[in-house]
């Protein structure tokens, strides 16, 4: 029955990649229902850094060599820009030329060792031969990979009885294992002369992987965030037109804008079909401008959008468009939703720009429009660089302790505080780890407040101790508010680093990541936001 499976596996294998040669990926009939076949999947067929045999098995149980190892970690390193690939060098093994099918990848991860600190591809492999085809063990591989991974969010103690603190890859093993790149045994041993295999690579290459991903501070806390708001990805007219109106401002504004959008999308007018069309329709609304057409709001986004004036002219159109929001009450979320995102990339004035958004707040009904109006605001004193505003803002949010009702209903006249606000206050809400001011890890041991459960994680920043209490929190109340507070918590967090409070960041950022593991939203996209959430957290603690 065995060799009848094998058999059928391997016709359809064949049947599948002669039909989709386009779609085919790399199946290996030896992997099926193996504890490491997701792994091997991805290290084979995304990541591309893994090949099976030509027999079409992987043969996940067998050793993986020196050379095969350092080859998948230069062809992960290599994806993520983290290292060159180098074709000469000065390495002298008596046993490696350029004869041998791994030299251009060994040398590429010699020379990059030379960079780091603390030892080098030598110290690793101190023999005068190398011996490429020798197995790696679990020592090795994690002295390799912590060269390129060096940031880790937990700070628990090495609970890895076999390596004590005077190992010499002490500090690195202990990183690894709070990344979870590493892995103990059952009885708590790490057992660094041990062979790893061939699965256990490409479950360590995929975690080597997601770790340098999310060690590139430049994908997190880039931008504010926004939420959707039904209509805003298709152009307004910025009020109620009857189409069969007589007006003929109106008629001019309307035919104008049809032109502006249509050719927006790509289309083309054809000569006989330009009657349809405003050749110049940014002349015609500059005139209705001028005129004093009475939809300022309609006339200066596309006269931004799509003419050719300079900053100086977008700044007065956009003053405009304020002042004209203001007076007007046929406005809806998503024309408020246009107008502001292309208003808040110009200098305005605050007066202006601040009514303008309380009008917008006082006209909603949407939880979802709220939220961006609250957005917006950040996002004018982040443009400004105003960061004591920012800070009674920030501050202002955190002590409604994730209460998105309250968080809504804006306080339009806070003003920069006269007294310092006091980020290192955590007194705010309920949190998922216990917070210790000005305390070490160490100190905790020596007089520990409650004893120190090791299957808590642990944290710690300059100036604060933060172990994870034993008892979940009861975050029910925000699952019917989940994205408002997903996207709130991201804004809330790239304000907090903007305005340098990494601390605090790091704190809300932890306890966020915990709020969100709660929520339905987790369990569809658990990936992308362990991803997120973990390269904000580095970015914020490093």
């Amino acid at each position: 029955m065995k060799k009848l499976y094998k058999l059928l596996l391997i016709t359809i294998i064949f049947v599948v990649l002669s039909i989709q040669p386009t779609l085919a990926k790399t199946v290996y009939y030896d992997t099926y229902g193996h504890w490491a076949e997701e792994d091997i999947n991805f290290s084979s067929n995304t990541l591309k850094v893994f090949n099976g045999y030509g027999d079409f098995t992987f043969r996940p149980e067998k050793d993986i060599t020196r050379s095969e190892f350092i080859t998948i970690l230069c062809k992960t390193a290599y994806k993520q820009n983290k290292m060159n690939e180098v074709y000469t060098s000065n390495m002298a093994y008596n046993d490696m030329s350029d004869k041998h099918w791994s030299y251009t990848f060994v040398i590429s991860m010699y020379e990059h060792l030379k960079t780091n600190a603390d030892y080098t591809f030598k110290d690793i492999f101190p023999e005068g031969n190398f011996n490429p085809d020798k197995a790696i063990t679990r020592e090795e591989s994690a002295a390799l990979i912590a060269a390129f991974c060096k940031n880790a969010i937990y700070d628990n103690p090495l609970p890895l009885k076999d390596v004590k603190e005077n190992h010499k890859y002490y500090n690195e093993i202990k990183r690894l294992h709070n990344a979870g790149l590493i892995m103990g045994y059952e009885d708590e041993t790490f057992r660094g002369d041990t062979n790893i295999t061939r699965a256990e690579s490409a479950a360590l290459i995929k975690r080597v992987f997601n770790d340098i991903k999310t060690s590139d501070s430049s994908k997190y806390l880039t931008k504010i965030e926004f939420l959707p708001i039904k209509g805003e990805d298709m152009y307004s007219y910025f009020g109620s037109y009857n189409y069969n109106t007589a007006d003929t401002q109106d008629k001019k504004y309307i035919k104008a804008k049809d032109t502006l959008e249509f050719i927006s999308f790509g289309g083309y007018v054809f000569p006989e079909d330009a009657h349809l069309y405003d050749l110049n329709a940014i002349e015609t609304l500059y005139t209705l401008h001028s005129d004093e057409y009475y939809n300022i709001a309609g006339i200066n986004f596309y006269l931004i959008n799509f003419g050719n004036f300079n900053d100086e002219e977008k700044n007065l159109f956009s003053n405009e468009i304020l002042a004209d929001i203001i007076t007007r009450n046929d406005l809806n979320d998503s024309e408020y939703m246009q107008l502001f995102t292309t208003i808040s990339k110009f200098d305005v004035k605050e007066s202006l720009y601040m009514e303008a958004l309380e009008k917008w707040h006082s006209t909603t009904d949407s939880d979802n429009a709220k939220a961006n109006i609250l957005f917006f605001r950040y996002v004018y004193y982040i443009k400004n660089n105003n960061t004591d505003m920012l800070r009674t803002l920030v501050y202002n949010d955190l002590k409604k302790a994730n209460n998105i009702p309250s968080l809504l209903n804006i306080n339009w006249s806070l003003a920069p505080s006269s007294q310092a606000t006091d980020f290192r206050n955590y007194s705010f809400g309920i949190y998922s780890f216990s917070l210790y001011k000005d305390m070490t890890l160490y100190r905790y041991l020596m007089n520990p407040i409650v004893p120190l459960n090791y299957n808590s994680k642990v944290i710690e920043l300059v100036n604060l101790l933060m172990i994870e209490k034993t008892e979940k929190q009861n975050y029910s109340d925000l699952r019917e508010y989940d994205n408002i507070f997903y996207k709130y918590s991201l804004n809330r967090l790239y304000v907090l680093n903007f305005i340098d409070e990494k601390e605090r960041a790091f704190v809300e950022g932890m306890n966020d990541y915990n709020i969100i593991k709660t929520f339905d939203m987790y369990s569809i996209n658990k990936q992308n936001l362990d991803d997120i959430y973990t390269g904000i957290l580095k970015k914020v603690k490093y």
